[in-house]
């Protein structure tokens, strides 16, 4: 139930980076029902949640020595890769397609993913891991 949440918030995440002019485009499901689009933020939210998930923390182990040297901010470039990297899983996807611009605005349009998935996952219920009690 958490990768829902968490695939739905991304999914949100990722239809505020395609409402600022951030060369951040999503097309298929135009023409059809009206879940067609909703549906399409999903399934790149679901491929977004999968690679953070995944490959995100091998990056972050593989690149320690380049986070410690630039204290941290080699993040970004890990956040962008991993934007990138879902519009190219996505372009191969006919229904749902992840296009993004030029590296600085699919960089700053990394941070705005980050950033209201982090304060949606502080806001929905259920969105984060929660504590056991031992």
């Amino acid at each position: 139930m958490r990768f829902v949440i968490k695939s739905a918030i991304a999914a949100v995440a990722v239809w505020v980076a395609t409402e600022l002019p951030l060369d951040v485009v999503v097309t298929g499901g135009e023409s059809g029902d009206w879940w067609h689009r909703p549906l399409v933020f999903l399934i790149i939210g679901v491929v977004l949640v999968l690679l953070n998930a995944i490959l995100k923390p091998l990056i972050k182990v593989l690149t320690l020595p380049v986070q410690i040297l630039t204290l941290g901010l080699f993040s970004f470039v890990i956040a962008w890769f991993i934007l990138w990297l879902t519009s190219w899983i996505t372009d191969k996807i006919d229904f749902a397609t992840l296009t993004v611009g030029g590296f600085w605005k699919t960089l700053f349009a990394a941070v705005v993913i980050a950033l209201v998935s982090a304060l949606l996952e502080a806001v929905v219920p259920g969105a984060k891991k929660r504590k056991r009690r031992d």
